[in-house]
């Protein structure tokens, strides 16, 4: 019982480090930020920080796995757990997307950010992330050609192809367009629009 209390004890004051540390990140970057900014931040003497994490990247390595389990939990709970039709998926599955890598700071700085590429944890979780995100669009796309909605002979090419022209949205509409969530979602509509019927009459 005493080990239990202690194990919890432990992983609240971890999880209290992490949530602070992503908005240290998220202000300074992993590059400028340091464990004294976190441990001063945390009402915590820099010592104690480390008797949690054994250094800055492992902080972050934490604070960017729990921002990639909120956006799965998300997906999952509004897109893939529910019983809206396919179409309405593929549109509820790019606004959280991008509406999430928005607010998530570090996790979309893990996948982008070129000097963070040299950190090891980072590469696992771009691919990890990658393969799970082709994976579940390829999943909506066959259940919506099973159901007539869709007219696709390769749902595994069209997956990859959804997810790269994301990917390329996502340097436009987060980063140089700044837009609200209300532009965001009615320009992503628009988007989506073309994506489904095309430019041709």
């Amino acid at each position: 019982m005493i080990k239990e209390h202690i194990i919890k004890k432990q992983k609240s004051a971890r999880l209290k480090i992490v949530n602070i540390a992503a908005d240290i990140f998220s202000v300074y970057g992993f590059k400028k930020a340091t464990m004294e900014d976190i441990a001063h931040a945390a009402g915590m003497g820099k010592s104690s920080i480390y008797y949690y994490f054994n250094s800055k990247e492992e902080i972050f390595e934490a604070v960017v796995k729990n921002e990639a389990r909120q956006l799965s939990a998300e997906l999952e709970k509004k897109v893939i757990n529910t019983n809206d039709n396919p179409k309405d998926k593929i549109r509820n599955y790019v606004f959280i997307r991008m509406k999430y890598l928005k607010e998530m700071v570090n996790f979309y700085e893990a996948l982008k950010n070129d000097y963070l590429g040299n950190l090891a944890f980072t590469e696992r979780i771009r691919k990890k992330y990658d393969t799970e995100e082709r994976q579940t669009i390829k999943d909506i796309l066959e259940d919506g050609v099973n159901q007539g909605i869709f007219k696709l002979k390769n749902t595994k090419l069209a997956a990859i192809v959804l997810v790269t022209f994301l990917k390329g949205l996502e340097k436009s509409m987060i980063i140089e367009q700044k837009w609200d969530m209300q532009e965001l979602e009615t320009n992503l509509d628009d988007i989506l629009h073309i994506l489904f019927y095309g430019m041709v009459k």
